[in-house]
């Protein structure tokens, strides 16, 4: 599947509240979550104070790029995406937002487990953001349930979260194997394609050992 290319304007609106949250990083690690300002953050961004409050609600989540637009992946235009099962539509979702993720992202993501270390209660808010990024997912498949005559119930919202949580588990078995090794972000989705194989070898042969 492919992601929908934003256009010009969206990509300028991207690569401003990319900035804004790379300069809030940047300045939690020089000077501590306190001690910086959202005036100071909207100042190393090159913004003003109104344009960071247009992108985040506060510093907290200029840190952990949580932004005002809280539905994740929603550019990823999933009417492209052949499957046939609610599990291989979903990891075609979570394969193409890992898939949108270059450099430059992934090595915010390092700067921000620096910041976590040094103010772990940061790390409350960034579940809440983990749970958005899954609720955006089931979403996702909870709607092809749907369009494939899944009644709506308890049943289909178990199934649509339990196949979430899996593939959340392989994403995450991705980067800490990508994250053991010099590798580039490009190269992330092959990763968690081999971890979606050893998570569906684990499930479907529980008793293997070798």
């Amino acid at each position: 599947m492919h992601p929908t290319e934003p256009g010009m304007r969206e990509r300028k609106k991207l690569q401003t509240r990319f900035t804004i949250e790379t300069s809030a990083l940047d300045l939690v690690l020089e000077l501590g979550f306190d001690s910086v300002t959202i005036e100071a953050i909207a100042e190393r961004a090159d913004v003003t104070p109104r344009t960071f409050f247009n992108h985040f609600a506060d510093k907290a989540d200029a840190v952990l790029g949580i932004a005002r637009e809280h539905d994740v992946a929603d550019d990823i235009d999933t009417s492209t995406i052949v499957a046939g099962s609610a599990f291989e539509f979903g990891a075609a979702v979570v394969r193409a937002g890992i898939a949108q993720l270059d450099d430059s992202i992934v090595a915010a993501d390092k700067r921000r487990r620096d910041v976590f270390a040094q103010n772990p209660a940061l790390l409350a808010r960034e579940m809440e953001k983990i749970a958005l990024i899954e609720g955006s997912i089931t979403r996702h498949i909870d709607g092809y349930l749907a369009g494939a005559g899944v009644p709506a119930g308890l049943d289909r919202d178990d199934r649509a979260l339990a196949i979430t949580v899996t593939l959340t588990a392989a994403a995450r078995l991705a980067f800490l194997r990508w994250s053991r090794q010099p590798a580039s972000a490009q190269e992330l989705v092959s990763f968690f394609d081999r971890a979606i194989d050893s998570i569906t070898d684990i499930l479907t042969n529980p008793g293997k050992t070798e």
